[in-house]
């Protein structure tokens, strides 16, 4: 790898580079290949650097370029031509508009208990909103949910307090922990800027951001990604500082180990138990509607797991409850209660998803005409 060069996929059309047999054709400088690299990034028939690889071989390139855009050049023994590259498809939008929550039911034609169960959750809520399937979709859906309403609340600044100061508390149990130098650098320099970060965009829902600008908002990749990252280390701190989890995590594992492979790489999808620990620790009540092909008896029914605040008694140790939706179930109309703005008036979670395929959607009881 002496006469390693560096080539721009901008360079001349049709130009010949060469290659030894033994070598891959092209390897884009990541320094990790981990779970966290999203996969559209990936260019075809390349391979990721380690991070020895990326220091040993630094002192012989030329420039570094962004990252998504430069290669190593092969060794000249092999011609290869520059069109090999295949330009990675634009990644989805993260969020879609609303859409009648009927037509998933033409999206499961063949899939009668799944049909069903869509008609019954039609019965009791109008609209419903994509998230994309890239294994963040609970924290996605659950944060615009939570601005949504956030923005729809009468006393939204009396909100953002009591939301910050269950973050304070979160940052004061962070600062107790122990973590690896490999996932922070300066852990508090990191939490500091990522809070302020989340604070400022929790501020600019209560103070006005309209419905249309938060969901523009929202599409912003990099600023995704970053409060998506921070959400994931809140329910990490919640899992590791409350002895209630432990019991929900399998028997081969401890608590840290389980926030490394579930609850850290970006694509690992929430189970019950990290929907149970960001939520508790937000304060913020959810209803989780449950669509899969399970039948109760004969009967199709949609279960419905309820998370409450710690001040709800009788809800087991994770204050949840579990109910059950049929067709025969009288829809009742959900009205915004006094004291609690994320509570309905009586008692239900305004914050509703919907979970089908193991991946989360959000679900609208009333029509909204933004997108």
């Amino acid at each position: 790898m002496e006469d390693v060069e560096i080539v721009d996929d901008e360079d001349r059309e049709g130009e010949k580079v060469t290659a030894s047999s033994d070598s891959k054709f092209f390897c884009t400088l990541f320094m990790s290949g981990g779970r966290n690299i999203p996969h559209y990034i990936f260019r075809y028939d390349s391979a990721p650097l380690n991070k020895h690889e990326y220091f040993s071989l630094r002192k012989n390139w030329n420039q570094l370029l962004d990252g998504k855009r430069t290669y190593l050049r092969p060794c000249r023994d092999r011609p290869v031509l520059k069109n090999v590259f295949r330009h990675p498809d634009a990644p989805k939008k993260t969020l879609g508009c609303q859409k009648p929550l009927l037509e998933l039911v033409h999206e499961s034609p063949n899939e009668y208990i799944i049909a069903e169960k869509i008609k019954i959750l039609s019965q009791h809520y109008v609209l419903f909103r994509r998230t994309r399937r890239d294994g963040s979709c609970f924290y996605r859906a659950l944060l615009f949910s939570y601005l949504e309403n956030l923005g729809q609340m009468q006393d939204s600044l009396a909100e953002v307090t009591r939301l910050m100061e269950c973050v304070e508390m979160s940052r004061e149990k962070f600062s107790r922990l122990k973590w690896d130098k490999a996932y922070f650098l300066n852990p508090q320099e990191y939490l500091s800027s990522v809070v302020s970060e989340f604070y400022h965009l929790i501020n600019s829902v209560a103070n006005g951001l309209s419905s249309d600008q938060l969901y523009e908002k929202s599409l912003e990749e990099i600023m995704s990604l970053r409060i998506l990252s921070f959400l994931r280390l809140l329910t990490e701190i919640e899992m590791r500082t409350q002895e209630v989890y432990k019991s929900f995590i399998p028997e081969e594992m401890n608590v840290l180990q389980f926030c490394l492979e579930e609850v850290r790489p970006l694509d690992a999808e929430a189970l019950v138990i990290q929907m149970r620990a960001l939520t508790r620790a937000l304060g913020i009540p959810l209803r989780l509607e449950v669509v899969d092909k399970n039948l109760l008896g004969r009967a199709v029914q949609v279960k419905c797991l309820d998370f409450f605040h710690l001040s709800e008694s009788g809800k087991g140790p994770l204050q949840l409850t579990e109910s059950y939706h049929s067709s025969s179930t009288v829809r009742k109309p959900l009205e915004r209660g006094g004291s609690d703005g994320l509570l309905s008036s009586d008692g239900t979670p305004l914050l509703t998803l919907l979970r089908r395929r193991g991946h989360c959607d959000i679900l609208y009881p009333q029509v909204n005409k933004h997108c």
